[in-house]
C-alpha cells in the first residue's frame, strides 16, 4: 500500500509538472521519482529463469550496460522486461549506493550483474594493488545489493594489459560492436549500429547513462529480433566454454565445422598421366616454368 501511494504521488507530480521542491519540471520525471518507482518494483517476484539457450547452434547476441546504474536504468529494465530480453550490466561501484533496488532488480529480472570498477580510472595507470581495490570494492557493493557476486569484468575504456588482468582476476569482457554513444548521443545512430552491426556471437556495449541510449533500446530490440536473434547475457554467451581469468573476449565464436575427409576422384589426363595433358618427355606450362596467368 505503501508503495502504492508513493507511486501515485510520483505519477501525480509528473502529470502537473511540478517537481517536490515546487519548481516546473520538463521531460522525464525526476531522479527521485524514478528511484522510488524502481523501489516499488523491486518487490515483484523474480522471472522465472529461462530454459538454456546453447549459443553454439543459436543466433546469439549479448546486449551489454556500462557505467551505472544511473537515473535512465529502471525504464531501459521496463523495456528488456516487456521485449523478454536479458542483458548484462557492467556496473560502477560508486553508483550503486543508492540504487540498491534497481541493482537487485537487475538479478529478480533475470540479468547479469558485472563489475566496471569502482570510479572508472585507466587501471593501466594504477599500481596493482590499487586495480584490486577498485575490483574488490566494487563487488562487495554489488554483492550486497543483489546478493550476487560478479564473476565478469570491463577495464574502462578497454584500458588492460597482462598486469592489469592478474590483479583484476576476472575474465575481461570487451565487445565487438560499439555504439560510441557517449559521443554522439543520438538516438537515430544508436539504432543503426544496434540493429546493423551486431553478427552471431556478438557483445554489443551501450551505456544506461545515457537517455539518447535507453530511448534507442526498443528499436534496437525489435531490429535484432527481426534479423533472427535471441538476447542472452554475457554468462549465457559463453555457457559450456570455460573463460581464463584475467583473459580479454570480444564475442563469442561458434566451433568451426571439421573438414569432411577427402575422397580420391578421377580426373582426366593425357596419355602419360599428366593432367596437363602434354606427352611424355614434353614439359608441361607449370614444370616449364611458365606462369598459368600469362596469356
Amino acid at each position: 500500500m505503501r508503495g502504492g501511494l508513493s507511486a501515485v504521488l510520483a505519477l501525480a507530480g509528473v502529470a502537473l509538472g511540478v517537481s517536490a521542491c515546487g519548481q516546473q519540471t520538463t521531460g522525464r520525471p525526476a531522479q527521485a521519482a524514478r528511484q522510488q518507482a524502481a523501489l516499488d518494483r523491486a518487490t515483484v517476484s523474480p522471472t522465472p529463469a529461462p530454459p538454456p539457450v546453447d549459443c553454439m547452434r543459436t543466433k546469439c547476441v549479448a546486449l551489454t550496460f556500462d557505467d551505472g546504474p544511473g537515473e535512465y536504468t529502471g525504464e531501459l529494465l521496463d523495456d528488456l522486461r516487456d521485449a523478454g530480453a536479458p542483458a548484462t550490466f557492467f556496473m560502477l561501484g560508486q553508483n550503486v549506493e543508492g540504487n540498491e533496488a534497481v541493482v537487485r532488480r537487475m538479478v529478480e529480472e533475470g540479468h547479469e550483474v558485472a563489475n566496471h570498477s569502482w570510479s572508472h580510472p585507466q587501471l593501466t595507470g594504477l599500481s596493482s594493488s590499487a586495480v584490486r581495490s577498485q575490483v574488490q570494492r566494487t563487488n562487495k557493493a554489488i554483492e550486497a545489493a543483489s546478493g550476487v557476486r560478479p564473476a565478469m569484468f570491463r577495464p574502462p575504456y578497454g584500458a588492460t594489459d597482462r598486469r592489469v588482468g592478474r590483479a583484476v582476476g576476472m575474465p575481461q569482457i570487451m565487445w565487438s560492436v560499439d555504439s560510441l554513444d557517449w559521443q554522439h548521443h543520438s538516438v537515430s545512430k544508436n539504432v543503426r549500429v544496434g540493429t546493423r552491426e551486431p553478427r552471431t556471437g556478438g557483445i554489443v556495449l551501450y551505456h544506461d547513462i545515457h537517455e539518447a541510449s535507453v530511448d534507442a533500446i526498443p528499436r534496437v530490440l525489435s531490429g535484432l529480433e527481426r534479423r533472427g536473434f535471441t538476447f542472452v547475457t554475457v554468462s549465457q554467451l559463453f555457457r559450456g566454454q570455460k573463460l581464463k581469468s584475467g583473459h580479454q573476449y570480444l564475442e563469442a565464436e561458434r566451433p568451426k565445422p571439421k573438414p569432411k575427409p577427402k575422397t580420391a576422384t578421377p580426373s582426366p589426363s593425357g596419355p602419360s598421366g599428366d593432367p596437363s595433358g602434354a606427352p611424355d618427355g614434353t614439359p608441361s606450362d607449370a614444370s616449364s616454368g611458365a606462369s598459368p596467368d600469362m596469356p
